[in-house]
């Protein structure tokens, strides 16, 4: 009896691992389609970002679930000391490919942080540690920073760094190798190390070249041997890639929000804010508003002509620097096309609004742009605003209200079309 009601729950453990592989395999097909449906649909581009955003949470979701499945499988079946093809078993090897299945799943879903206290779990599984600590070098590699930590007392690496000479993190830096504490204690100083402690630089590598340390502390004495050598470099063969892919995800998160010519958001960005805070508004109403800027350069094509396209990038730089710098800290500014710029005022009411407007006039008025060491001029800027409630009651109405205002502004002023004046040139 006892037997059959084992070999029933193997069998149960079975069907819920093929039940894992076919729903993942549906939706694998299911959601390209979708996405592909939706992206030639025709919605507004706002509906479109949320609607993939949704699909790629979805898709995420689905993916932590099977992970989660397949785990419990794989207990049940270690339970019956009955190995399941394609699940890993309590040895090492297994855990090693658990840190390969790790890379399936989440290898270009997770970001750096969320990833570091992955591996850290799935490392502490094969070489038992108290803490560890991820270092990555500066732009011109002359230190290491203590970029992610986890475990008992890692908080004191906390905005660490030293000089890519000092330590054990940076001999594993330069060597490429696995370096041990003992053996280079006299060059040690690590804030961890000490008579409790002992640790383990563990070099990680992308075609020959290192690009982080990932450094253990163990409880006990670290001596060196083969046998863990070869075990540590089996550890950083597998971690190394999902740390790589964590990177990359994170690099292409800033890349579809962000502006590559100014480094502000975009205007995906900038609805997806915006969206959040009309939201919020609606909720509360006159107790808590919401205004937008829409503002541009006057001139900026006759600057173009008269100086050059290299000019005028750096032109919209310095106009986008020079606005961030007279907005408050919880305002959210993005380059939204060509010479436009966008401004979300939380909690802005129309006298605020207008007091900003006034506060970024005064900062162009007194900070010229410098087109080179004799030449500079002084930037005058078309404004137009919107306030939640009054101009408007969502995102698209609000910024195309700020837009129609600004062109408003412009035909008021057609004699004005100058974008420097004369006493501003040196």
């Amino acid at each position: 009896m006892a037997f059959t009601e084992e070999i029933g729950s193997f069998n149960e453990s079975n069907r819920r691992f093929d039940a894992v592989h076919k729903a993942l395999l549906a939706f694998g097909f299911v959601a390209p389609l979708f996405t592909f449906l939706f992206a030639v649909s025709g919605l507004s581009i706002t509906q479109k970002t949320v609607g993939l955003i949704a699909v790629s949470i979805c898709y995420a979701a689905v993916c932590v679930w099977a992970f989660m499945k397949i785990r419990s499988a794989a207990a049940a079946s270690r339970d019956l000391n009955v190995i399941v093809p394609g699940l890993p078993d309590d040895t090492t090897e297994s855990k090693l490919l658990a840190l390969e299945e790790a890379n399936q799943f989440f290898g270009t879903s997770l970001k750096p942080r969320d990833m570091f206290r992955l591996v850290s779990n799935r490392v502490r599984d094969i070489v038992p540690f108290e803490a560890s600590a991820l270092w990555l070098p500066n732009e011109d590699h002359s230190k290491l920073l203590v970029a992610y930590y986890d475990g008992d007392g890692a908080e004191r690496l906390k905005g660490v760094s030293r000089d890519i000479s000092d330590g054990i993190a940076g001999l594993a830096f330069l060597s490429g190798e696995i370096e041990y504490s003992p053996e280079v204690k006299s060059v040690d100083s690590d804030p961890l190390v000490g008579d409790d402690l002992s640790s383990i630089a563990v070099p990680l590598s992308h075609a020959g070249s290192v690009f982080a340390i990932l450094q253990i502390y163990e409880r006990h004495r670290t001596e060196r041997s083969a046998e863990r050598t070869e075990l540590l470099n089996a550890v950083a063969a597998r971690v190394a890639p999902l740390f790589l892919g964590s990177k990359a995800f994170e690099r292409s998160l800033s890349n579809a929000l962000t502006d590559p010519l100014t480094d502000l958001p975009n205007e995906r960005a900038f609805f997806m804010i915006l969206e959040n805070q009309v939201a919020e508004s609606q909720r509360f109403r006159d107790d808590r508003p919401v205004s937008v800027l829409s503002i541009d350069i006057k001139g900026f094509d006759r600057a173009n002509q008269m100086y050059g396209h290299g000019v005028g990038d750096q032109l919209l730089r310095f106009a986008g620097t020079t606005i961030r710098l007279n907005l408050r800290k919880m305002d959210f500014l993005a380059r939204v096309m060509n010479d436009e710029f966008a401004v979300i005022l939380p909690t802005a009411s129309e006298r605020i609004t207008q007091e900003i407007v006034e506060r970024i006039r005064i900062g162009f008025t007194e900070t010229p742009f410098q087109i080179s060491e004799h030449e500079s001029v002084k930037l005058w800027m078309n404004f137009g605003s919107a306030t939640f409630w009054k101009d408007g009651e969502t995102s698209q109405q609000l910024i195309q209200s700020a837009r129609l205002r600004k062109q408003q502004s412009k035909s008021e002023d057609p004699g004005n079309v100058l974008w420097f004046d004369k006493e501003y040139v040196n």
